[in-house]
């Protein structure tokens, strides 16, 4: 019998299926039939299942949520406002999951990219029936297949070959809360091809405190040389529910770099799945997440060295405070041809209360011989060695606290390589961080 939450959903995606079908390509029906069929065969993961063995998604087949039509309030402009990165770059601004023009910039792209809404990107057809999917296959998980059942809207991004982007492309998505209960399912679909460069944010922010679900998908196929950096912020209400996941298909020699910042959500979890498909590729992922209250902050890589000489590195810190909880589940798999790998994987834990917990699951899968690989995690306490050193320096105990808390976050924020998104986040963790204004000043 299936429960009443599942039900929703799964009614949900077979209206909007019916409602869709008449004007949409027989492989985008399939598509949506396949997460339709997935959702159904999984429901919602439980703590039975491995990799969702520290997170509860109760909450979310719990809520009725469903996708709500954008209207224009001062709030959202205000929010787009603070939000939007200098420079004449290109953005895509998205309000409970649907995209606004109007608070866009997609003219006087440089020659060579492409940036437009999903939406309208499947009317035309073209290189997407090669892109959706290819990475981020329904059978995934039950979001995922939720994302498939509703695809509709969310970003293609393309870059041609040899193609320099001078500024980085931003998809900013709003959720307005108050009592709208909304559902967001954005698709983000980037291509970049042999030897071009790209820097892509996403940010997921809460225009208004309030009860929200994103549930977020991002396919990103590197070809051969091609760089791209892509970075996440993810600061929704802290009464939202965000499930993201980043699925990325590295080309020849390709380098990638994900820098992802979780500081909202009652609920969150953020995913990153890398593939080397061909040799000589380069990964690193850094990730930070903060949480007090009773936040649940959950993170899963998965990197899959299938082929010789890729390399990669990763590094998640956690700052966990009152009642918070957050979880790191990494897994390295190095495939029996993937030799002269060489992967590098930690997860650092900082509690800063009694009843804060962290989990933490590195894992190395060593399938070659000729390999460097290692791992590591930690969970701990404010150094008291370096808390008596700042002390007897004449810094009361608070602020001490404070400057090592921040310095324990600052190792990853400090890698974003875009000074404008550093300072959005500096910016979020002085509200956030115990004291992290006085112990900065």
């Amino acid at each position: 019998m299936t429960d009443a939450g599942l039900q929703h959903y799964l009614d949900l995606a077979e209206r909007f299926q019916a409602e869709r079908a008449a004007g949409a390509p027989a492989w985008l029906r399939a598509l949506r039939q396949d997460g339709i069929a997935q959702l159904a065969r999984q429901g919602f993961p439980t703590s039975r299942n491995e990799d969702w063995k520290y997170t509860n998604v109760a909450p979310i087949s719990g809520h009725a949520f469903s996708p709500v039509r954008t209207v224009h309030e001062a709030g959202v402009e205000a929010a787009v406002a603070r939000l939007a990165l200098p420079g004449s770059g290109p953005r895509l601004v998205f309000v409970d999951g649907w995209f606004v023009r109007e608070l866009s910039r997609v003219d006087g792209l440089p020659k060579g990219l492409t940036v437009r809404s999903l939406r309208e990107a499947l009317r035309e057809g073209g290189e997407l029936e090669s892109l959706v999917g290819r990475r981020a296959r329904a059978e995934a998980s039950a979001f995922t297949a939720l994302n498939a059942a509703l695809l509709e809207e969310g970003a293609l991004v393309s870059v041609e070959p040899g193609t320099v982007c001078p500024e980085p492309v931003q998809l900013l998505f709003l959720t307005r809360g108050d009592n709208h209960v909304a559902l967001a399912s954005p698709r983000v679909v980037v291509r970049a091809g042999e030897n071009s460069e790209l820097t892509l944010v996403e940010s997921y922010v809460g225009a208004a405190p309030g009860v929200s679900f994103t549930n977020a998908v991002t396919e990103v196929v590197l070809g051969d040389g091609a760089r791209l950096t892509h970075l996440k912020l993810q600061a929704e209400s802290e009464t939202a529910y965000h499930i993201g996941s980043l699925h990325v298909e590295q080309g020849r020699d390709s380098r990638f770099a994900s820098h992802v910042i979780s500081l909202g959500g009652a609920l969150a979890r953020n995913e990153v799945h890398a593939l080397f498909s061909a040799e000589g590729g380069e990964a690193t992922l850094n990730g930070l997440y903060v949480g007090h209250g009773t936040q649940h902050l959950d993170n899963w890589t998965n990197l899959d060295h299938a082929h010789p000489r890729c390399s990669s590195r990763e590094l998640y810190k956690g700052v966990l405070d009152d009642k918070a909880r957050g979880t790191f589940h990494g897994k390295v798999l190095v495939r029996p041809d993937a030799q002269q790998t060489d992967a590098r994987q930690a997860n650092r834990n900082l509690l800063l209360s009694e009843a804060a917990m962290a989990d933490a699951r590195p894992q190395l899968e060593i399938l070659a011989d000729d390999v460097k690989c290692a791992h590591g995690a930690t969970v701990g306490r404010l150094d008291e060695q370096a808390l008596f050193y700042l002390r007897s320096r004449g810094i009361p105990r608070a602020q001490a606290e404070s400057l090592l808390t921040h310095a324990f976050a600052t190792e990853v924020v400090g890698a974003v390589p875009l000074a404008t998104l550093r300072d959005q986040v500096e910016e979020l963790l002085a509200r956030k961080l115990p004291g992290a204004k006085e112990g900065r000043a």
